[in-house]
């Protein structure tokens, strides 16, 4: 597919941007395909007495092996992101996507193929690792190439696809069971099958795909990445605003190199040697706002075990699969609204109306299930009643919190720190959604309906975290983000005041750049610009340049 190679010079502005899209959208619906197959597999009683999770009829009579077998797809994430980071900050954002598709492609394989439960549990290993590069790298390349006045629309369309993947493997597994293979190993083993068709679109759009200007900046590559960005932004190469671009690129690209520092992970968690970059803080930002999506939302209970709490809902077994089909299609109509309200309202108050409506909502159902176990006599009336808010549920869950988290990680990491940094970012999706898979269906066992209470509760907490630790990132360059975790306090209030004083240096300091050199592409020794009184006025990234100042 060597001809495939530059293809991306031949489109105009809106096919890149179309097939950007489409990479993303293919990456994203298969995590969500592979997300949804649990939900139909775990319907087929074939599966269920092969996996010793249950009897030869479906019922299943272990939750934590159920749970468990769910949960483990995700330590494989947990690891596929980190991998995934080091191969995207060192060979590019192409090959980490490909590399995490073949890992995707053989788990799947595996998948199908089980004939026990330990293939089955290393099966689900090896597919997480490659949902868990795939989903750690497709989110940053497509940051990293959207304008950013519509960044957060542009990733939150691509999540689209992630219902869109979800709704047809849960659909497509609710018709095998009324065939003739209902019965058997076709139903479940089908389904994970399917899984496999979105990457094997995926590779070769990759291959016409443009790799990420700022990582080309990065290593060196400007005049690439001055023709990506023009192209992308549909304007010439020596239009101010493209060359503006260009220069913040690499303004923030050449005070990192001057740092010499060397990124690993460690030294991100810890923080050390970064100054006012507070890159620790912002591993901490991206990592629990992720847990507090996946975990705290509750959003694991009504995707992976929609059936059963239908069947709490005195639905029966016919009843509640294709309840759980209709409710996990209502988020495909609910991202359409995130679109278009990630980018008006941002990203802090749409945490906030999806935390409080989900609340209610939570409250709602745990009351209405205790009102079934306490009034057999108008179970049917009342179980109607919760089967309606479980799709009111999802739809508020899709057209808030579901994208916020990975727009959000994304955007706050410096270019050479941004694969690693949304690594972290996975890792937190990785542990919350898949302690939720675990840790549900336990819960479900034990406290039946009042496992509403809890996640209600838990999805109250995270209004003040997200008021008092998360700035606002919407309408903010890449570059200019650093300026808004300057500040030594991690509240919120103190941030805003800092990113107020210093974005006109930033600014100073890329027009003195475009002043001074005439050309962005120029590889001049000269960097007085951005060397000695600028330098100064921007974050410092390590102790070296703290010294610096000092003398």
């Amino acid at each position: 597919m060597a001809f495939l190679k530059g293809y991306w010079r031949r489109l105009s502005q809106r096919q890149l941007l179309l097939l950007t899209g489409f990479v993303a959208a293919f990456a994203v619906g298969f995590d969500g395909m592979a997300q949804g197959a649990m939900a139909s597999v775990q319907a087929a009683p074939h599966y269920t007495y092969t996996m010793q999770i249950g009897t030869e009829d479906g019922v299943v009579t272990n939750s934590t092996r159920q749970g468990g077998i769910v949960a483990i797809y995700y330590l494989g994430s947990l690891c596929g992101a980190f991998m995934a980071g080091w191969i995207a900050d060192t060979y590019g954002r192409s090959k980490a996507v490909h590399f995490g598709a073949v890992w995707a492609f053989l788990g799947c394989a595996l998948q199908c193929a089980a004939q026990n439960l330990n293939m089955m549990l290393c099966a689900r290993i090896i597919a997480g690792m490659g949902a868990g590069q795939l989903m750690s790298t497709v989110p940053t390349w497509t940051a990293e190439i959207a304008a950013s006045h519509h960044r957060g629309k542009v990733i939150t369309a691509t999540f689209m696809a992630n219902f869109v993947g979800i709704a047809i493997i849960v659909w497509l597994g609710f018709g095998i069971s009324f065939t003739t293979f209902g019965d058997g190993s076709f139903r479940w083993r089908f389904v994970f099958a399917a899984n496999m068709l979105p990457l094997f679109i995926l590779v070769p759009l990759t291959l016409m795909m443009p790799e990420s200007p700022r990582w080309l900046v990065k290593v060196g590559r400007r005049e690439e990445a001055l023709e990506i960005l023009a192209l992308a932004r549909g304007e010439s190469a020596h239009t101010t605003t493209v060359q503006h671009e260009v220069n913040e690129i690499i303004v923030a690209d050449e005070l990192e190199k001057e740092s010499g520092k060397r990124n690993s992970y460690w030294s991100m968690l810890v923080g050390v040697g970064y100054g006012d970059l507070h890159i620790a803080r912002r591993v901490q930002l991206g990592f629990w706002l992720q847990v507090m999506c996946q975990f705290c939302t509750g959003i694991a209970a009504v995707l992976i075990y929609s059936g059963y709490i239908f069947a709490l809902a005195n639905f029966n077994g016919i009843k509640s699969s294709w309840l759980g089909a209709i409710t996990n299609t209502v988020g495909i109509p609910a991202t359409l609204v995130a679109i278009y309200s990630m980018d008006y309202l941002g990203r802090r108050k749409l945490a906030f109306v999806g935390s409080s409506l989900q609340t209610i909502l939570l409250f709602m159902v745990g009351g209405l299930m205790v009102a079934i176990k306490n009034n057999p006599d108008k179970a049917d009336n009342i179980g109607k009643a919760t089967a309606s808010l479980i799709p009111v549920y999802m739809f508020v869950f899709a057209a808030t919190w579901l994208v916020i988290p990975w727009v959000y990680a994304t955007e706050i990491f410096p270019t050479a720190l941004r694969a690693r940094g949304n690594a972290f970012n996975v890792a937190g999706w990785s542990i919350g959604y898949g302690g939720g898979g675990l840790v549900i269906p336990i819960m479900f066992s034990n406290i039946g309906a009042n496992t509403f209470f809890v996640i209600g509760a838990f999805q109250i907490i995270t209004i003040p975290i997200i008021y008092c630790f998360y700035p606002e990132t919407n309408q903010r360059s890449l570059e200019s983000l650093d300026l808004l975790f300057a500040s030594k306090s991690p509240f919120v209030w103190s941030e805003e005041r800092e990113f107020a004083k210093r974005i006109g240096e930033l600014e100073h300091a890329v027009e003195a750049r475009m002043a001074q050199e005439g050309n962005p592409l120029s590889q001049s020794a000269e960097k007085d610009v951005v060397h000695a009184a600028e330098v100064e006025k921007l974050p410092s990234e390590t102790p070296s340049l703290d010294a610096d100042r000092a003398r």
